[in-house]
């Protein structure tokens, strides 16, 4: 229960961190209309831009060692690439980037996207985790669907879990494997 809880935080992380803050609030519009003419209104918003390109730039080259360190962080906690200690034994997905990891009492949980869609990403794990002497816990099955779901395996004392859901207007799948 633990493990599918850690999943579904995980799970929501991500899915928050991927919207678009593109859009300004009618607050945010109405003061800047206030704010004088249109010329002070582009010379603030151009000066925003480039303060953000900046930090940005900034966050960029602090989570950038060139020594390789681990315990570099982004915005959401999370260490970039794939923790050292990822089972061999588990595959990462096909057609797939790294986003990171974060690791807890609980286990490590780590977060990929891929381009492949939900149903072939199930079939692949569940035939490389067979392969690799994982036994799939009794109902997780039960968990799936075209859009996203839930697995977990056991063996000999480590637990894996997959739980994933496609994004329809990215077209991508977001995976979570956790490992303890």
């Amino acid at each position: 229960m633990k493990t599918l809880l850690l999943l579904l935080l995980s799970l929501s992380i991500i899915v928050s961190a991927c919207g678009d803050n593109k859009e300004q609030s009618a607050t945010d519009k109405k003061s800047d209309v206030k704010a004088g003419s249109e010329n002070t209104t582009e010379n603030k918003t151009t000066q925003e831009t480039e303060k953000s390109k900046e930090e940005l730039a900034a966050k960029e080259e602090a989570n950038t060692d060139p020594a390789g360190s681990e315990n570099k962080q982004n915005d959401l906690g999370m260490t970039p690439g794939l923790p050292a200690d990822f089972p061999k034994d588990v595959p990462t997905p096909q057609n797939s980037k790294t986003l990171g990891s974060l690791n807890s009492t609980e286990g490590t949980v780590v977060t990929f996207e891929s381009t492949d869609m939900v149903p072939g990403i199930i079939t692949f794990y569940k035939d490389e985790m067979k392969k690799n002497g994982y036994e799939i816990v009794e109902g997780s099955e039960n968990l799936v669907s075209d859009k996203g779901g839930v697995l977990s395996w056991k063996k000999a004392g480590k637990e894996v879990g997959l739980m994933l859901g496609f994004d329809k207007d990215k077209n991508i799948t977001s995976l979570v494997i956790t490992y303890k």
